[in-house]
């Protein structure tokens, strides 16, 4: 009788123990499938033209919608993962390019000093994310990122907008229509 309990048991463990790498195999074949280097750089590049006025006092510019559909890029780039499985977004990299102005490009972006961009949702309260400070580039506003500033719930919305404030070097009104090109990246964390 012994043995035949001892043999049951032996033939049970070989079966649970079989059973048990099969199950792991199948789960390291799902992970082979889906293979995402963590954190991934999804580029975010618009061109727009603004009606661009600086003066001594801070001016906050009208949203420019970014038309950012996170999903689809993710989509795009991943089988099988989607916008639930970002865990963190963070910006990267942001900078407004000089493209041309109305009045034959006389006036550009070193008439800006000091910038910042907010960004915002319908549902979720406007928040900083970059700065310039002391800027002298006549071609481009290069914007430090706010550290560690977490924008996941904000590039979760197809409805994620920017809005540049500026702070200019001459006390009376440079005005003029400026075209401009933003470039960005946001560093995507993503998780299964």
């Amino acid at each position: 009788m012994k043995k035949i309990i001892i043999s049951t048991l032996a033939v049970s463990t070989l079966i649970v123990g079989l059973s048990s790498m099969n199950s792991c195999s199948k789960v390291e074949d799902t992970i082979d499938e889906i293979t995402i280097p963590v954190p991934i750089t999804i580029p975010f590049d618009v061109e727009t033209e603004i009606p661009f006025a600086v003066t001594t006092e801070s001016i906050k510019y009208p949203a420019i919608p970014l038309n950012l559909d996170l999903d689809a890029k993710i989509r795009a780039q991943f089988n099988g993962a989607t916008i639930d499985n970002v865990k963190s977004a963070k910006l990267s990299s942001f900078v407004v390019n000089f493209v041309s102005s109305s009045n034959s490009d006389s006036i550009k972006l070193d008439k800006v000093q000091d910038a910042k961009i907010y960004i915002k949702t319908p549902t979720l309260a406007e928040t900083e994310i970059a700065t310039v400070v002391n800027n002298v580039s006549p071609t481009a506003l290069n914007f430090t990122p706010t550290a560690d500033k977490e924008l996941m719930e904000y590039l979760k919305s197809k409805d994620v907008s920017i809005a540049l404030e500026l702070k200019g070097t001459e006390l009376e009104p440079v005005v003029t229509q400026m075209k401009i090109r933003i470039n960005s990246d946001f560093k995507i964390q993503v998780g299964l």
